[in-house]
């Protein structure tokens, strides 16, 4: 699938300003996953096969209670833009996707993207 098909999957489910409520990053960061809410469903992106990964927060986000002890209404990250773009890095074809979710943004280079819903 192209980025550009990819790009048009995620933007058809209307993700502005929704609620993150998890991110994983596993294997070594092979594989990152984030879920975020919608009306009746969640929706879910998993990269695999991940070359790059940057996870950044905002330094002047205040963390006075650890995340693990929030609840789902109390987690303060929200998708603001996801761009999919591609790159042919040393002979290997690989997605690059930027994801803006106040207070954190992330980067992560990757073989493959999928983009499902699944139940709350």
């Amino acid at each position: 699938m192209s980025a550009q098909n990819i790009q048009e999957k995620i933007d058809s489910l209307h993700y502005w300003d929704a609620r993150v409520v998890s991110l994983e990053c596993n294997y070594f960061a092979d594989e990152v996953t984030i879920e975020y809410e919608d009306s009746f469903v969640n929706v879910v992106y998993k990269f695999n096969g991940c070359y790059k990964t940057e996870f950044e927060h905002d330094i002047g986000h205040e963390k006075d209670v650890p995340v693990k002890e929030l609840t789902r209404l109390q987690i303060p990250y929200f998708l603001h833009n996801v761009d999919v773009g591609s790159v042919i890095f040393d002979g290997i074809e690989l997605y690059i996707c930027k994801i803006s979710m106040s207070p954190m943004n992330i980067e992560i280079w990757c073989k493959d993207i999928q983009v499902q819903k699944c139940a709350q």
